[in-house]
């Protein structure tokens, strides 16, 4: 699947999807708190491997209207999936590392508030694995920046790696 975020203005950006099969799917966002938010999905998601994420389900078909209402992508009643939630997790505490926390510091804050939850922290959580999603976190980012209005960042899902 080809991903592509359209720089529109500083405020706005469109997202937009191409599927291997040739569907396309696009919607208009806010920049300041979505764009870094899409970024660390990505950045988690193909560094640990994980399939079952955000890109990974637009990649098998589900919309990006879908995957904008938690109701829809849930799939549990009543709460997102537990593959889901632990990413969306550890996807808001890596907003630390760009503010200076260190992987040791997230992970080990990730497993003390999953174990007074009562829940296992996932074995892709490691060092090496934040470490390299901060760097393609910077990657990104500076692709953007790069990026002149009225053009695309195009990336690719799953990433050539």
């Amino acid at each position: 699947m080809r991903i592509l975020f359209h720089k529109l203005t500083d405020q706005r950006h469109a997202l937009e999807i191409v599927r291997d099969d040739g569907q396309h799917d696009r919607v208009e966002l806010e920049t300041r708190s979505c764009l870094v938010h899409d970024f660390l999905h990505y950045a988690v998601e193909s560094r640990a491997g994980l399939r079952g994420g955000f890109w990974g389900r637009l990649a098998a078909g589900r919309s990006l209207a879908e995957m904008n209402d938690r109701t829809a992508y849930a799939g549990a009643p009543g709460g997102m999936d537990p593959e889901m939630a632990v990413i969306e997790r550890v996807v808001g505490a890596m907003s630390g590392i760009a503010k200076g926390r260190t992987a040791a510091d997230l992970i080990a804050g990730f497993r003390q508030s999953a174990a007074s939850a009562g829940t296992p922290a996932p074995p892709w959580l490691t060092g090496p694995v934040i470490e390299d999603a901060a760097e393609r976190l910077r990657r990104l980012t500076g692709q953007w920046r790069a990026t002149p209005h009225g053009q695309a960042m195009a990336i690719d899902w799953p990433p050539a790696e």
